[in-house]
């Protein structure tokens, strides 16, 4: 039952995506001509981004309930699951995708665009989206903090696994090992030794082993709680720039572009594994060329 509710939520989120990319291509074609206000782009805006943050509601539910089941979920493909971090995309990618938007090399010069050295393109705005001089200094700062928070997440992640070795399951595996090999004897061969393995782990059918139970929850636990972070970084990060830095117009066409490279991944990685998972075909076998003696 839980496995259902995180693909629902998962669907859900794939068509609100499309949805959304559907609206926000129009309000970007609509403002190329002239026909849309930034009333009415910042208004679009706001509603991708109400719908991120009922997504993110509904993920922190989940989370609680499972935190591991969403760092590589089954109904993501392996290419997808491979670049995710903390069950889903970095929260510093939206910046990036926002520096490519706005000029191949703009992250190169930005502490020369900064100090003024290029002051007829910090009046008109530099690359693809016009940013300027003041917006590039704010998205470098919300940079820095955004890149400062996922090293601090990172290695809050880093120290959880790690404690898999140590307490509370190390102790508990030992135990089970003493008592398994104290039950067959000191003697054993090396099956004996295969099947104590196997009684380190075992348990009768259909018994709860209440304390390893307990001990892979915590461990659970705590990865909700970081994804549950993960989640608000992300959040954060998306609504601090199209909301406090970026122009509506501006903030649109960001947008735009974050969704059609999730979708598109999304597609392509599917296609890919399907092809690798579809059977051979069997061979075409020709008929004999027909003989030229009489």
């Amino acid at each position: 039952m839980g496995a259902a509710r995180h693909v629902a939520c998962y669907q859900r989120w794939i068509a609100g995506q499309e949805a959304g990319l559907g609206e926000l291509e129009a309000s970007s074609a609509n403002a190329a001509a002239g026909r849309a206000t930034d009333g009415e782009l910042r208004a679009v805006v706001e509603r991708c981004m109400r719908g991120y943050a009922e997504y993110v509601s509904t993920r922190r539910a989940l989370a609680r309930e499972d935190g591991a089941a969403l760092f590589a979920p089954p109904w993501c493909t392996s290419f997808e699951n491979s670049v995710l971090w903390i069950g889903g995309c970095r929260p510093s990618l939206t910046i990036r995708l926002l520096y490519s938007l706005s000029g191949e090399g703009l992250e190169e010069h930005i502490e020369e665009f900064i100090s003024g050295c290029g002051a007829l393109g910090a009046a008109r705005g530099m690359g693809l989206l016009g940013i300027t001089a003041r917006q590039l200094e704010l998205v470098n700062d919300l940079h820095r903090r955004t890149l400062r928070d996922e090293d601090a997440l990172s290695d809050r992640l880093a120290t959880l696994q790690e404690d898999v070795a140590d307490r509370p399951l190390l102790p508990i595996v030992r135990e089970r090992a003493t008592a398994a090999a104290a039950a067959l004897g000191a003697g054993a061969s090396c099956d004996g030794l295969a099947t104590r393995t196997r009684l380190v782990v075992a348990t009768p059918e259909g018994a709860v082993d209440h304390e390893v139970d307990a001990a892979i929850g915590r461990y659970k636990a705590g990865l909700g709680r970081l994804l549950e972070e993960a989640d608000e970084l992300r959040m954060s990060t998306a609504q601090t720039l199209v909301t406090e830095i970026l122009t509506p117009r501006q903030a649109v066409e960001t947008l735009v572009a974050a969704k059609q490279l999730h979708l598109t991944v999304r597609s392509w990685s599917r296609r890919g594994e399907a092809a690798v998972t579809q059977p051979a075909r069997s061979p075409v076998t020709l008929p004999p060329a027909p003989s030229s003696n009489p």
